[in-house]
């Protein structure tokens, strides 16, 4: 037992019992560690789907391994964006197989995924010291879902999604999503015709 060291007593003479703790209380909340709500690469294999994947088949596979993402690789495995399965769901699907001309079923990852380039990446190490109030205040400020997570050698090695902590949580998350060009403003607008 020499490896180990002896925790610090405390004193329990008054015999106080705690009353904190209720079956109503969340037993995590915004204030927890931002690591709880850490997807790790690591410690589970995140569901990876081709570019080219229809949103059809990759709903099924979301469905099927009981997760909220995609992780949207090329012919490589090099990660080009992520797709949420709320994504995969929503009626913006219709408005953009419209827009392209195509069925509903033509469309792909590459057509719904937010790319690599729109999201922000932050380290496991600074995670380690914040709340999970401070990983969602981020994604508001970039008006993004999903926040990556990088090793000290800035490979991704998990993500943090939006929805899963409003699932988690039990609270409403209102993350606007903010246009990086001119097209995506118009994409923003509802058009009346």
């Amino acid at each position: 037992m020499t490896n180990f060291k002896e925790l610090r007593t405390q004193d329990i003479s008054k015999g106080l019992l705690s009353h904190t703790y209720s079956d109503t209380q969340p037993l995590i909340d915004l204030t927890s560690p931002a690591l709880k709500m850490v997807n790790n690469f690591t410690q589970k294999d995140p569901l990876r789907a081709h570019y080219e994947t229809n949103i059809v088949d990759a709903l099924k596979q979301t469905n099927n391994q009981h997760t909220d993402f995609i992780l949207v690789v090329d012919d490589k495995e090099k990660l080009l964006g992520v797709v949420s399965s709320a994504d995969l769901q929503s009626s913006k699907i219709m408005m953009l197989a419209q827009r392209l001309n195509v069925s509903r079923e033509d469309v792909s990852l590459r057509h719904v995924m937010t790319p690599i380039a729109h999201l922000t990446g932050v380290s496991m190490q600074s995670l380690g010291y914040a709340c999970i109030g401070d990983a969602l205040q981020t994604m508001e400020h970039h008006g993004i879902m999903f926040l990556l997570v990088t090793t000290a050698h800035n490979e991704i090695c998990g993500l943090i999604s939006a929805r899963e902590i409003a699932k988690t949580l039990q609270i409403p998350v209102h993350i606007s999503p903010i246009a990086h060009g001119f097209s995506e403003v118009l994409e923003q607008v509802e058009h009346p015709h």
